[in-house]
């Protein structure tokens, strides 16, 4: 199956942004029902695209990560950049492993407040 977010994308924007919009989104594409399934999912990222928000990104697929866990969603969800510029594209991918990486410290409650509170009771102990 292909999704195609160049729809969910208003016309003069060059980015995707907010996490409503992005639940928005998913709710549009039955993600939920999708997940279910085993079918594989290529998410095309249109040309002219500059940023993939985290939010977004998140308010989209953070229900199948924790769903299906972060190695199942990367097997089950790949995506492709229609963007021909090759910087565009290792920007674009990092901000996909970003998120990835937010929605991974958030499920394993890993996290930078988390991290400077666990720092804060180790001191107070020594």
């Amino acid at each position: 199956m292909i999704i195609d977010l160049g729809k969910y994308k208003s016309f003069k924007s060059s980015l995707f942004t907010g996490r409503p919009q992005g639940e928005a989104a998913r709710k549009e594409m039955n993600l939920d029902d999708l997940d279910k399934q085993d079918q594989l999912v290529v998410v095309k990222i249109p040309a002219g695209t500059s940023s993939i928000n985290p939010s977004f990104f998140l308010g989209l697929f953070f229900p199948s990560i924790k769903y299906l866990g972060l190695k199942k969603f990367e097997e089950k969800y790949s995506f492709a950049f229609e963007d021909e510029n090759s910087t565009v594209r290792t920007i674009l991918r990092g901000h996909i492993e970003d998120a990835l990486r937010n929605a991974s410290n958030t499920l394993s409650k890993k996290n930078s407040f988390s991290v400077f509170l666990n720092r804060k009771k180790s001191n107070k102990s020594e």
